[in-house]
C-alpha cells in the first residue's frame, strides 16, 4: 500500500506528463505557425504567436521545475554522473543566456583561468544550476546593467559565483531564498513563477556534495555562488 508521499509523488508525476504533451504539441504547433507568419503576418500577429510560445515554454518549464523539486524531496532525483568539463559548462551556458543580456543591453564578463579540473558530477543539472542564477542576475539588474561570471580552481574542486549590480537583497530575507515557494513579495509583482529555481539549484548542488549561498544587500547588487568537489561524496565513485 502506498504512503501519502508516495501517492503525492505519483500525482504530481502523472500531472506532469498529462500536462506537458499537449503542450509539446502547442509549442511546436505555433513554432510552425511563426515561420509561416513571418513573411505574412504583421507586426500583431507576429508578437501574439510569441506570446504563446514563451508562455507556453514557461509552463512546460514550472511542470519540470515541480517535478524535480518533489523528487529531490522523496530522495528520488539521482545524478547521472559523468566527466563535466566545467569551463565548456560556463561559456555553453553564457552563450544560451545571450539573448535575454542582449534584450536587455546588459553586459556579460567571464573570468575564467586557462583551465579547469574535470569534475564528476552530472552536467546537465549543474547547466540547470548555472542557468537558473543567470536567469535570475538578468531579471534583477536594470536594462544596461552588468553581469559577471567568476569560476576559480580549488585543490579540491570549483567555485563558480554569478555577480550582479542589480536590486540586491535584504540580508533579513536571505533565509528564504533556497526555501521552495518562497519568494519575496516584490519578485511575485514583477516575475511570474513558482519559486522553485533556488530551491532546485539547492539540491542539486548538495546531491555534488558542495554548497550554495548568497552574499548581498540591498540596493547594492548580489553575488550566488556554489561550489563542487571533484567527486560528489554522496554518489559513488565511477570504477
Amino acid at each position: 500500500m502506498e504512503t501519502k508521499e508516495e501517492e503525492w509523488l505519483r500525482f504530481i508525476d502523472t500531472l506532469s506528463h498529462e500536462l506537458k504533451t499537449p503542450l509539446t504539441s502547442i509549442i511546436a504547433a505555433a513554432g510552425l505557425l511563426e515561420e509561416e507568419l513571418q513573411t505574412t503576418a504583421d507586426e500583431s500577429h507576429r508578437k501574439l504567436i510569441q506570446t504563446i510560445i514563451r508562455n507556453s515554454s514557461s509552463l512546460e518549464s514550472r511542470l519540470a521545475e515541480l517535478l524535480d523539486i518533489v523528487k529531490t524531496g522523496s530522495g528520488r532525483l539521482q545524478l547521472q554522473l559523468e566527466p563535466v568539463d566545467m569551463k565548456s559548462l560556463v561559456l555553453g551556458t553564457c552563450m544560451q543566456i545571450s539573448p535575454l543580456l542582449h534584450n536587455k543591453g546588459q553586459q556579460l564578463t567571464t573570468e575564467l583561468p586557462d583551465s579547469l579540473p574535470i569534475i564528476q558530477g552530472d552536467g546537465q543539472r549543474l547547466e540547470q544550476v548555472l542557468l537558473n542564477l543567470m536567469n535570475n542576475a538578468t531579471k534583477f539588474t536594470p536594462d544596461g546593467g552588468k553581469i559577471t561570471i567568476k569560476v576559480r580552481q580549488h585543490d579540491d574542486g570549483v567555485l563558480v559565483q554569478v555577480h550582479d549590480n542589480g536590486i540586491g537583497i535584504a540580508k533579513e530575507q536571505q533565509n528564504m531564498l533556497f526555501k521552495p515557494y518562497s519568494r519575496l513579495n516584490s519578485d511575485r509583482q514583477r516575475h511570474p513563477g513558482l519559486g522553485l529555481g533556488l530551491a532546485l539549484s539547492k539540491q542539486v548542488v548538495e546531491l555534488h556534495g558542495g554548497r550554495i549561498w548568497v552574499d548581498s544587500e540591498a540596493g547594492k547588487g548580489s553575488i550566488f555562488s556554489f561550489f563542487l568537489p571533484r567527486r560528489p561524496a554522496r554518489q559513488p565513485i565511477p570504477k
